[in-house]
């Protein structure tokens, strides 16, 4: 869904990453001449493959590619899962159980080049996350 507000214009962030071996972390970078203001997303991650531990991480990075802000790194056994919520959601969003929340900043803002990347070490074929969220994006 786009909606333009005010000054800016409500979009839907939506990843849907499957793992493979060697395969690069998933990203959204911020547009060009863009300010993004991160309101709300839920993640959820699956292990398929039956031996060894992977761990799941969403961080910040600058334009360098510096890491600025890590969000959250969790470790799953096999054939586990997990819902994590970023935000507060709007009502009448119908999300599902979650199994933990992280409260995000007021004005969460990010700018131009900088992005919002989810990883996953030690990954097996099958493993796979998601991230659907909101968010409203202005021109610098």
């Amino acid at each position: 869904m786009e909606k333009v507000l005010p000054g800016g214009i409500y979009r839907d962030l939506v990843i849907d990453f499957e793992v493979a071996d060697g395969e690069q972390p998933e990203l959204f970078m911020v547009p060009d001449n863009r300010v993004i203001e991160l309101l709300y997303g839920e993640y959820k991650c699956n292990t398929n493959e039956a031996v060894g531990d992977r761990t799941f991480t969403c961080y910040i990075m600058a334009k360098d590619y510096s890491r600025v802000l890590s969000l959250f790194e969790i470790t799953l056994a096999a054939s586990q899962s997990k819902v994590i919520d970023l935000g507060l959601p709007l009502p009448n969003e119908g999300y599902t159980a979650i199994d933990e929340a992280i409260q995000l900043p007021r004005k969460f803002l990010l700018s131009a080049g900088m992005s919002l990347r989810f990883t996953c070490t030690e990954g097996k074929l099958g493993d796979n996350l998601s991230f659907n969220g909101k968010y409203i994006e202005w021109i610098d």
